[in-house]
């Protein structure tokens, strides 16, 4: 028997033919994108292996296809450019109708507290537990607003 040394082997590899470096390429080009897919197709860019490795129909694409494919990425862009526009215009929309409940908030806070120390005036033994308890409400509030703002950013 004899044994294969390494020169023999390599002799294999590089057939006369090309079909064996081939598969032997289309193999490892398997192992490696499933084990890391962004590595195989930077690879395979830059050493031109998309053809040898592309969808058959590619090479049935002529010029028409090639326009249409065009076309179509550049009406795909436009929606996007649309979605766009009209979401920045919502979130305007939003923010100007979040101020306004804020101000409201604000208004009705002030009118609140104006109305207790009115009316409590001139009995402190209720004047001082309302306002500490409204006090409360509002810390709450200003607590909770800028919790819920810090875990949206």
């Amino acid at each position: 028997m004899k044994k294969k040394n390494g020169n023999e082997s390599k002799s294999r590899v590089s057939g006369s033919d090309g079909h064996d470096d081939h598969v032997e390429v289309e193999e490892a080009m398997k192992k490696l994108s499933d084990k890391k897919p962004e590595v195989a197709s930077e690879f395979m860019a830059m050493m031109g292996f998309g053809n040898a490795l592309s969808n058959p129909l590619h090479h049935k694409m002529d010029s028409s296809h090639i326009s249409q494919l065009l076309k179509l990425a550049a009406d795909h862009d436009e929606r996007e450019y649309e979605l766009h526009k009209t979401s920045q215009g919502n979130s305007s929309v939003d923010r100007t109708s979040n101020r306004r409940y804020f101000f409201a908030t604000f208004i009705t806070v002030v009118l609140l507290v104006c109305f207790i120390l009115f009316l409590f005036q001139d009995s402190p033994e209720i004047l001082i537990p309302s306002l500490t308890g409204l006090g409360g409400l509002v810390g709450g509030f200003l607590g909770g607003w800028g919790f819920g703002k810090k875990q949206n950013d």
